[in-house]
């Protein structure tokens, strides 16, 4: 898959997720009501003397709960009988609007002498229920900063780490919200939509750069949520990791699950075809491939998105050829890939073609020329296509015994527009490849 394909696929990726389900944000539209205790329990452990015990309790949102941990203590002969205590107590548990969800309360127990000085008090975890609030006004950044900070004391607790995956999440950073969530053996129930949101558009976004995370992700958003945007991730970071077989089969279940739905508009399934047109053609399906391509069509007369993915599995083998060092195979490659690619193919397959020209034994730099022309006739600013012609006016000078000045100049000329064409692309790796060629070749 080439590098602009693999670009498009992530952003599809984000529009694939977005088709499905309600938005994640929903899930913040009510009120946080926090835990409460209702009714403080007795202890059979002795107690050593005064002193003040600070005990962490789960609050589930069935109203059963839990002592987790002693946070603080300024005596810990009485940790045991704080823990027995909150252990027997009673407690409402935390709500969003009108659903009870699981919380963590933070239990303050005072004791003098022999005795429990006054009823406990507590809170419901005081950082949890600001970055809560954060979180619901949208102030996002400033979430994910007490989150973080909470977390250095207590880098486990799973409220928090999936507090900060939602934030991330909708500061759109998804492998750092995936990463977050990944952290939480059990995500909160209140959690899960962002949770699998997360997980689906990380695998999309780290589909060309870390495959193999990206698969990863997606399994677990496949999981939590078994819908067409999870699949579609979990297909085409396989389809970038080299598994064609696993990617026809995932895409094949987005595009049912998307088809199936009458809401699904036809740019989602042109996306999700898109892909799996990719997926069967890697696996050798020709028969499927072209249905596929045949289906785009119909979807969208004016897509071009067959011809692309048609165009770049040439461009592919094109590659492959060139690295291999089969030149001549590699320049019919690249020129299958304009045939059928459409333009947007066409001007990296002609200036592919060109450039391989000059690496042949003996290059002919007239058919150089020619495919750098066809090239610059689609794209006249296209940074590849000015560099191939400007070295094939500088080959035709060279190849003329140095006689004809007016073809340095073009050339000359033609690789100073490539580089500046380069840089304003933001592509430096081809800028510099181009000052590199100039500072060794032009006499």
């Amino acid at each position: 898959m080439s590098r602009n394909n693999r670009v498009a696929a992530a952003a599809l990726t984000l529009a694939a997720v977005a088709a499905f389900g309600a938005p994640a944000s929903a899930q913040y539209a009510n009120e946080y009501t926090p835990a409460k205790l209702t009714h403080q329990g007795k202890t059979s452990h002795p107690i050593v003397g005064t002193g003040t015990v600070v005990v962490q309790v789960q609050v589930n949102a069935n109203g059963s709960s839990k002592a987790i941990r002693v946070i603080h203590s300024t005596n810990p002969g009485n940790n045991a009988a704080a823990m027995d205590i909150a252990n027997h107590s009673t407690y409402r548990p935390a709500h969003r609007g009108k659903t009870p969800v699981t919380a963590f309360y933070d239990f303050t127990l005072k004791f003098s002498g022999k005795s429990v000085v006054s009823n406990g008090t507590g809170t419901a975890n005081g950082k949890i229920g600001s970055i809560d609030s954060l979180i619901r006004s949208g102030k996002y950044e400033q979430a994910r900063s007490q989150a973080q900070a909470a977390l250095a004391s207590n880098p486990t607790d799973p409220v928090l780490n999936s507090q900060l995956g939602a934030a991330e999440y909708f500061l759109s950073n998804y492998p750092e919200a995936a990463a977050a969530f990944d952290k939480v053996p059990n995500v909160p129930k209140e959690f899960a939509k962002v949770a699998a949101q997360s997980y689906s558009l990380a695998a999309g976004k780290l589909a060309a750069s870390n495959p193999q995370q990206a698969v990863a992700y997606g399994k677990k958003a496949t999981a939590m949520a078994p819908n067409g945007g999870s699949y579609y991730s979990l297909g085409v970071a396989e389809l970038n990791s080299g598994d064609a077989q696993s990617a026809v089969t995932d895409l094949k279940k987005s595009r049912d699950l998307a088809f199936a739905d009458q809401k699904t508009d036809a740019k989602t399934r042109v996306a999700i075809d898109s892909a799996l047109l990719q997926a069967y053609s890697k696996a050798g399906d020709s028969a499927d491939a072209q249905t596929t391509a045949d289906e785009i069509k119909k979807l969208d007369p004016n897509s071009d998105a067959a011809q692309i993915v048609m165009g770049n599995q040439y461009m592919t083998q094109g590659n492959d050829a060139s690295k291999a060092g089969k030149h001549e195979d590699a320049i019919a490659a690249y020129q299958k890939a304009a045939q059928v690619g459409g333009p947007k193919v066409a001007v990296t397959a002609y200036a592919a073609s060109a450039l391989e020209q000059s690496r042949l034994d003996k290059p002919d730099y007239s058919k150089m020329k020619a495919d750098a022309d066809k090239a610059l006739a689609i794209s006249p600013n296209d940074p590849l296509a000015l560099f191939a012609e400007g070295i094939a006016l500088y080959g035709q000078y060279v190849q003329g015994g140095n006689s004809n000045a007016s073809l340095k100049t073009q050339a000359v000329d033609t690789l100073n527009k490539a580089k500046a064409a380069a840089q304003a692309a933001g592509n430096m790796s081809l800028s510099l490849n181009i000052e590199n060629f100039m500072k060794q070749n032009i006499k």
